[in-house]
């Protein structure tokens, strides 16, 4: 789940090595959200990957567990309710708050 994460950190990281090899602190300051966010969607990237080769071999009930169970971030369970719905072709209504 992790590999297209750290394979986005590794590259961006070789790139930012030869286009700045002595960054200073603003370059760091600068460069640091952009490492935050890439490996978010490297996970998300991962975790729907995941996702798609496991819903092959093991039951829906026990995927939902690890997509749609835990603590309720509002951002990425909405995020990961959408996702899962997705992968099973889904149609669920909106939940309104």
């Amino acid at each position: 789940m992790f590999v297209p994460a750290v394979v986005g950190e590794i590259a961006l990281g070789r790139w930012l090595t030869q286009f700045m090899p002595h960054p200073g602190l603003v370059a760091m300051l600068c460069f640091a959200p952009v490492m935050v966010i890439l490996f978010i969607i490297g996970m998300l990237t991962g975790g729907t990957i995941w996702l798609l080769l496991m819903k092959r071999f093991v039951q829906q009930n026990i995927l939902a567990t690890f997509f749609l169970g835990g603590p309720r971030v509002p951002v990425f369970s909405n995020l990961c309710s959408k996702i899962f719905s997705w992968s099973y072709g889904q149609n669920r209504p909106k939940t309104e708050v």
